[in-house]
């Protein structure tokens, strides 16, 4: 690990849990590059560097390396008011025993973040139990929960003093949202809250308008659906609110507003994603919350109204009722069989013009695309349509998603600061220089997550990519599909060997594995891996799977930490649950089946 410390030196450590009481640490002076070092003991370091040491690290992994380490480091952990952020979503099972009989219960008093995005949230040590007693949590993230414990979560944090921060997503849904948004907006000093309730729970018109209770909430993001004729109501509880985001809004307004206007004066970041709601009713919404937006992002879908609204009706929206407005970034997801559907001689006029805003084949997007986080492109620039039509760099894009050998091909900008990639069709043919192109446009070294969707060929993209991605830690691939003879052959070939041997994945999610061997051949290829999950397992494959990837022969499979795996038979499921109660599986595991789902956490 390194450090830079007062940006006076830089400090390289070597933590050896089995050196005991000795961790070397090299201290760097301000020309570090330099050859020359000096090497030091870390006990040596004073309090006050230690503790600007510890503030890098994960409080898990300060527990790993320090908690048993000796007398002194230990009271740095139990005897100091350092603050304890707590971060469970990658602990094995057994690891998370002792932290939490050694740490989170001790020192609850002490924690002021929370984030679990385990799905055995409140199983064997449960959280939710004790929720009320962190006095100084600050900050709450849940996901992957089951609804049935939301009810009680909202209770137990209702009179925690301190909490700003709220993240909550379930992994089915709950029955009873509107009675959730009443508990989040009694929370006192909640300031952000970002919440999934499920796909089938909408704020209905049983939500009551607010008329004297108000929340503190700034920044709203929802992602799970919500009636668009609802959000009146929805948003007449927070007055002070600067951020929404809404996402998959359903239509039909609703006609029934109340008498005195809800004022929105702070609101000026908006991010709406529409399913099937008219531009009238955008309109209305605009008129009516709107007025003070600076920044709007817009994602349409099913709805062809929008290809071919009128110039004026946008100038007349934006230049009337927006005039604050800064950053509009339109994206129209809708199918266009020709170029020529598209509305493009409107985007010449004074009003994208002089706003240096631009029409690009489906979306009107800022030419200032600096602003972008995700960039998607499935076919070539039109450079006619494109004012500003020019190479540059991309530098606030993270997650970059091409499809096709195409738009790679044509693609003109560049992506220097891109984590996250997503390859859609990507042929086998000329893969080589495909490869090529996309170094010019990502650098590799910078990938921490890589999505492959191109059915057959997936599995032997990534096998061809990760050597060039060293620090791949999150990995997704539609499908698996190999013959039965060359599962030999394909482990042996030298591509293989060395992707094996250099990439670091840790979490792997596959869509479809119809063969045991499969599973193996990627525990084979990812020897690192810590989670795995398949998302489309026919049932009769899921069983074997399972108990070959628990298999106490299984070399490969030693740093496992969770599985999951899809079964949609309820006898299955009913098996499972009888050997988690038996404790019959090859590992002592513990199970869980909901949703027609199996998760196993070891």
């Amino acid at each position: 690990m390194v450090f830079g410390l007062c940006r006076t030196f830089l400090l390289s450590i070597v933590i050896s849990p089995s050196s005991c009481n000795m961790l070397s640490i090299t201290t760097l002076g301000t020309n570090y590059l330099s050859k020359q070092s000096s090497f030091t003991h870390f006990e040596d370091l004073s309090n006050e560097v230690i503790y600007e040491i510890l503030e890098f690290l994960d409080y898990f992994h300060i527990y790993q390396s320090f908690y048993n380490l000796n007398s002194r480091f230990r009271k740095f952990l139990t005897c100091s008011n350092f603050p304890i952020k707590i971060n469970i979503s990658s602990i094995s099972r057994s690891n998370f025993q002792d932290y939490y009989t050694d740490i989170i219960i001790p020192y609850q008093h002490r924690i002021t973040s929370i984030c679990i995005r385990n799905l055995f949230f409140n199983c064997d040590v449960s959280l939710h139990i004790i929720l009320s007693k962190f006095i100084q949590l600050e900050r709450l993230i849940l996901e992957n929960i089951s609804s049935e414990y939301v009810e009680n979560i909202l209770k137990d944090i209702a009179c925690l003093p301190n909490l700003s921060s709220l993240v909550i997503i379930v992994e089915d849904h709950v029955k009873n949202v509107n009675e959730c948004y009443l508990d989040i907006f009694r929370l006192l000093k909640l300031k952000y809250c970002k919440i999934s309730l499920g796909n089938y729970n909408f704020i209905s018109d049983s939500l009551p308008y607010a008329t004297n209770e108000f929340s503190s909430i700034e920044q709203l993001v929802i992602k799970h659906e919500v009636y668009f004729k609802a959000i009146h109501r929805l948003l007449s509880y927070v007055p002070q609110l600067r951020r929404l985001s809404l996402n998959y809004s359903y239509n039909h307004y609703d006609r029934n507003q109340p008498s005195q206007p809800i004022i929105l004066n702070s609101l000026t970041h908006l991010f709406l994603k529409l399913n099937k709601v008219s531009y009238d009713e955008l309109e209305q919404l605009t008129k009516t919350f709107f007025c003070k937006t600076q920044v709007l992002y817009l994602h349409v879908t099913n709805c062809q109204e929008y290809i071919n609204i009128n110039d004026n009706r946008w100038k007349q929206l934006i230049l009337s009722h927006m005039p604050f407005l800064r950053v509009f970034d339109l994206y129209i997801d809708y199918h266009i069989h020709q170029i020529g559907e598209l509305q493009s001689k409107e985007s010449n006029s004074p009003l994208w013009i002089n706003r240096q805003w631009v029409f690009n084949h489906g979306s009107s997007y800022s030419t200032n695309s600096y602003r972008r986080k995700k960039y998607i492109l499935k076919t070539t620039i039109n450079q006619q349509i494109d004012l500003n039509y020019q190479e540059t760099n991309l530098n606030s894009v993270r997650h970059v998603c091409l499809w096709g050998r195409v738009a790679i091909d044509n693609c003109t900008y560049r992506f220097p600061n891109a984590t996250d990639l997503t390859l859609e069709c990507i042929s086998l043919e000329k893969l080589n220089n495909t490869i090529t192109t996309l170094k010019h446009l990502i650098p590799w070294e910078n990938l921490t997550k890589l999505e492959i969707n191109s059915q057959s060929n997936s599995l032997e993209i990534l096998i061809r990519v990760l050597p060039l991605t060293p620090t791949i830690v999150t990995a997704k691939i539609d499908r698996v599909v190999v013959d039965s003879k060359d599962f030999v052959a394909i482990r042996n070939r030298a591509s293989f060997r060395l992707a094996s041997s250099v990439n670091i994945i840790r979490n792997l999610t596959v869509d479809e594995i119809n063969e045991v061997e499969e599973a193996k051949l990627l525990f084979i290829l990812c020897p690192r891996l810590q989670h795995f999950t398949i998302t489309g397992t026919k049932t009769a494959c899921a069983a074997p799977i399972v108990r070959s990837l628990l298999s106490k022969d299984n070399e490969y499979t030693r740093h496992l930490i969770s599985l999951c795996v899809p079964a949609d038979n309820s006898r299955y499921l009913g098996k499972m649950e009888e050997l988690s109660q038996a404790k019959k599986l090859l590992y002592d595991c513990l199970v869980k089946v909901n949703y027609r789902h199996v998760f196993l956490w070891r």
